[in-house]
C-alpha cells in the first residue's frame, strides 16, 4: 500500500508540474531531479539494496518541502506526502 501512495503522490507531483504553475527553472529542476532519485530508490529497494532510512535522499525531499513551504504550498503538500510513503517503504 505505501508503494501505491508514493506513485500517487508522484503522479501528482508530475501532474502539477506539467500544470504549468509558475515556478522558476532551478525549482523545476529540483523537483524532476528529486523524482529521478525516487525512482532510482524504488528500483534498488526492489533488488534488495535498500538506503539508509533517513539517508540522503530523504534529507534532499525534506530540503525541498522546507523551501517550497511557503512559495508553492501545493508542491510542498506533495512532496509532505512523498517523504512520508518513502518513510513507510523504509526509503
Amino acid at each position: 500500500m505505501p508503494r501505491q501512495q508514493l506513485n500517487e503522490a508522484l503522479g501528482a507531483l508530475r501532474q502539477e508540474l506539467e500544470s504549468g504553475e509558475d515556478i522558476g527553472p532551478d525549482d523545476r529542476e529540483a523537483l524532476v531531479r528529486a523524482m529521478q532519485e525516487i525512482h532510482e530508490a524504488l528500483g534498488e529497494a526492489e533488488t534488495g539494496d535498500k538506503a539508509a532510512p533517513g539517508g540522503p535522499l530523504s534529507g534532499r525531499v525534506s530540503a525541498l518541502i522546507e523551501d517550497f513551504e511557503t512559495s508553492h504550498p501545493k508542491f510542498a503538500e506533495i512532496l509532505s506526502s512523498v517523504s512520508e510513503s518513502l518513510a513507510n517503504l523504509g526509503i
